[in-house]
């Protein structure tokens, strides 16, 4: 019996030397987190196992009673340690304030002051000495020792929860921290229970909680806990905008964020063969295996679904250079994507309006510049009439090409009247022969200047494309049967040419024309810039009218009037009832 005290006190003086090394280096690594509580862990593991073992050496003796009282100065910053630890580990650290300290500092000022003021009994109640007990001494517990034995397994309790929890959720890539944490955890449980319940002759839970800091001071020192904790990780990969996968060497999902888990659509994803969990991403699976093959580092970009992914495959090795999974990394960028097509879209039209300019205005200016030298020589009027021709063409092309290339927006929308606005835009426009007829009217809700500008385009389209010898209203002045307003609702010039007609519709507005019409299979195509039948034409006109409907958010196309000509069709508006035009006043 008694050389196995002796050896049990020795084994605790190794111990609690090891203990306080350790815990002046942890002390020393007090910036890492949780370093500063597993240096206080430690050093009260320390000082109980150093205690424990001089009262076992001086047992029989007053001093061996007071280093039996002695011991709680180590276990009380050891149980506070321990739940400390757990804390910062998992990511709880937030709650350490005063409130936390101050809390934790009561039981033991509770526990002293009935040690040095209380009643005899109130921890302990001595008698002896004898033989049987492991201080020499029968020592009968107290209510303030119970009381510290609940409030010690209440901390070890909800250590244990937080480190367990956190050990189950981190992941196969942790595997070798986890079993230190389980491990840490159930040696202190253990030797609680074979204390008290068993009947030993020496006390087991000093030196299995010494256990516990030494295999916590592994995990921090030689197994990087905290360098990569899982609470670390989890922190880090959960703020990503990224959809994270970490794939095990067997091509097992080990680990996803919660963008990886809405990607796919699973939220049971870990576990998974990376085969099964991509199946309903095929081209994202496919790019997978693709960048398998290779060892190093990848990239590549997929386009599924209308939406575009940045794929990136990284190795990941552990402290051996030996590979241990990858981690599969996926960036939606569909937004820069079309940020790109866009910024294309807007290059084009540069070029286009550089085109323009350089080509389509090259010709007028000639003739301007030639015009302008036969009325110096020949002073002839007609000459002067030809060279202002010449610039209002210019000017013309100036503001179509510069109202295409700014793509401008509509900013300032005023109620309008249908019939105005083609009164007001029929005057801005060399109509030469051609007729207007207004056959129902509407309020619009819009940008005034655009749209005027759309009607223009209409107009000039319509009395550049159309038949010149086309009779006033042609077959259009009776469709939908509306007949051909007075005076007052028609511009009819002296001679003949080609009859435009706007009407009302419930949801929008018709232009239409008794001229040639536009083919069916070029109907839609009659939109895009750059597309015209007319040689002196920039085909912009109508490409204009489209920009100018879409961004007041309505819908347009092409169709055929009942004469055979061509009818633009604007819908989306505000459904009104069609009004018969007024007479202006």
């Amino acid at each position: 019996m008694a050389t196995l005290l002796v050896a049990y006190a020795f084994s605790l003086l190794v111990v609690a030397v090891v203990l306080g090394t350790l815990s002046v280096y942890a002390w020393s690594r007090r910036d890492s987190p949780g370093g500063t509580a597993l240096s206080v862990l430690l050093a009260g593991l320390s000082i109980w196992d150093l205690c424990a073992a001089v009262g076992v050496l001086t047992r029989g003796t007053e001093l061996a009673l007071f280093f039996a009282y002695g011991l709680y100065v180590g276990v009380m910053p050891a149980m506070a340690g321990l739940f400390v630890f757990a804390l910062a580990y998992t990511g709880r650290d937030r709650y350490l304030g005063w409130r936390a300290v101050a809390l934790l500092a009561v039981e033991p000022l509770v526990f002293f002051a009935a040690l040095f003021v209380g009643p005899d009994g109130a921890i302990y109640a001595i008698s002896g000495p004898t033989d049987a007990g492991m201080y020499g001494w029968e020592i009968t517990p107290g209510p303030v020792f119970w009381g510290h034995l609940v409030y010690s397994y209440a901390l070890i309790a909800v250590s244990s929860a937080l480190l367990i929890h956190y050990a189950l959720v981190s992941g196969g890539l942790y595997r070798k921290q986890v079993y230190a944490v389980l491990l840490a955890i159930v040696l202190p449980w253990f030797g609680s229970v074979v204390s008290i319940f068993g009947d030993t002759a020496i006390e087991f839970t000093p030196l299995l909680l010494a256990g516990t800091g030494l295999t916590l001071s592994w995990a921090f020192f030689k197994g990087r806990l905290l360098d990569i904790s899982p609470v670390a990780y989890r922190e880090v990969v959960e703020s990503l905008n990224s959809a994270v996968f970490v794939v095990d060497t067997d091509d097992t999902i080990i680990e996803a964020n919660d963008v990886g888990r809405q990607l796919l659509g699973d939220e049971d994803i870990v576990g998974k063969s990376v085969e099964d969990a991509l199946e309903t991403s095929p081209k994202l699976l496919e790019k997978y295996r693709g960048l398998n093959d290779d060892a190093e580092e990848t990239q590549a970009v997929i386009e599924q679904r209308d939406r575009f992914f940045d794929v990136q495959l990284t190795p990941l090795y552990d402290s051996h250079d030996a590979l241990v999974g990858r981690v599969f990394l996926v960036h939606e960028i569909t937004e820069q994507k079309e940020r790109e097509r866009e910024l294309e879209r807007r290059n084009q039209q540069l070029d286009q309006f550089a085109a323009v300019l350089s080509h389509d205005l090259r010709n007028p200016l000639n003739v301007a510049s030639g015009r302008l030298a036969l009325a110096r020589e020949r002073n002839d009027p007609e000459e002067f009439d030809r060279v202002e021709e010449a610039h209002e063409r210019m000017s013309s092309l100036i503001d179509e090409v510069l109202a295409f290339a700014r793509n401008e927006k509509t900013t300032d929308r005023v109620e309008l009247r249908l019939s105005a606005l083609a009164k007001a835009a029929w005057a801005h426009v060399d109509t030469g022969e051609a007729t207007l007829q207004i056959d129902g009217d509407r309020e619009i809700t819009g940008d005034r200047d655009q749209l005027l500008q759309l009607f223009e385009n209409v107009v000039r389209n319509a009395v550049e494309h159309g038949s010149t010898g086309g009779r006033p209203g042609g077959d259009d002045s009776t469709e939908h049967g509306h007949s051909r307003p007075e005076s007052d609702n028609s511009v009819e010039p002296a001679g003949t040419g080609v009859t435009i007609r706007v009407d009302a519709t419930s949801d929008g507005f018709t232009i239409g024309d008794d001229g040639p019409g536009v083919p069916p299979e070029e109907r839609e195509e009659i939109f895009t810039h750059g597309v015209t039948s007319s040689e002196s034409g920039t085909g912009l006109g109508l490409a204009i009218v489209q920009h100018v409907v879409k961004s007041h958010g309505w819908a347009v196309e092409m169709t055929e009037s009942r004469s055979g000509g061509a009818k633009l069709v604007v819908s989306g508006l505000e459904t009104q009832s069609v009004q018969s035009p007024e007479t202006p006043s």
